[in-house]
């Protein structure tokens, strides 16, 4: 019997971690590698779409910075690619905060949550399998962030060494 086309993207996944499973043992090196470079550029490439959509709502994104990150359990390493940009518009912080989701949103993100209401005003939107979430920095300088993730993460072999955590690059929006 032949799989509905319909159904097909929720068996992918499924595939997938099955194929995985069955392959027990240290992910290559070089695939794993080419994974990580390739949720780079995704995410980077997505980065640059919402700096698109939010300058021309009126908006900037500034000083964004990319960097991997390391992860995992006892079981498994893994990492992963994270942006994060600083949004400057005019309003107070719940409205701006407000404004920048309601702009993604009309560029086909969704909307998962938000505390606009809150001390530190949020919000979080999802599109594909990208997340993004919208805040005001906690320390330092006050300034609204827009961080940004894809789904997931990259297994790698557990001798890998963990990824410094201050080794962010900048990341050109033109």
């Amino acid at each position: 019997m032949t799989p509905r086309v319909d159904r097909l993207p929720r068996l992918l996944p499924a595939l997938a971690l099955t194929l995985g499973l069955g392959s027990c043992g240290d992910p290559d090196p070089e695939q794993a590698a080419e994974e990580l470079a390739a949720r780079k550029q995704a995410v980077t490439a997505e980065l640059r779409d919402m700096a698109t959509t939010l300058t021309g709502e009126g908006l900037a994104v500034e000083r964004a910075q990319g960097r991997v990150e390391s992860g995992g359990m006892s079981t498994y390493r893994s990492e992963d690619y994270l942006v994060s940009a600083v949004v400057v518009g005019e309003g107070d912080e719940d409205e701006l905060v407000d404004r920048t989701a309601t702009a993604l949103e009309e560029a086909g993100w969704t909307r998962t949550s938000d505390g606009l209401d809150a001390d530190q005003p949020w919000a979080q939107l999802e599109r594909d399998d990208f997340r993004t979430t919208i805040s005001w920095t906690r320390h330092g300088e006050r300034e609204l962030v827009l961080s940004l993730d894809q789904d997931g993460e990259v297994e790698v072999p557990e001798d890998t060494d963990p990824v410094d955590r201050d080794d962010a690059e900048d990341i050109p929006l033109d």
